[in-house]
């Protein structure tokens, strides 16, 4: 399943990445310890997109799941 983690940084910034994990759970437990086992001072959470954060610059997280979109009929041809 694909959920979309938001990250609350210092200075009002966002930053959005797409996670994958079996449940909402395996991913918030995974992400939750990916940032108690980094050092806030120096570690980096490194992002898909090339992105790095530096962990001490997260103040917050959600986490949400990505419903699939409704196709319509049409969309069939």
């Amino acid at each position: 399943m694909r959920f979309v983690v938001t990250c609350y940084l210092r200075e009002g910034k966002t930053v959005t990445f797409y996670a994958y994990g079996s449940s909402q759970f395996d991913v918030e437990r995974t992400f939750k310890e990916t940032l108690q086992n980094a050092s806030p001072l120096n570690d980096f959470v490194e992002l898909s997109d090339g992105w790095n954060i530096p962990v001490g610059e997260i103040l917050a997280y959600r986490i949400s799941e990505v419903k699939p979109a409704l196709l319509k009929q049409t969309d069939f041809g």
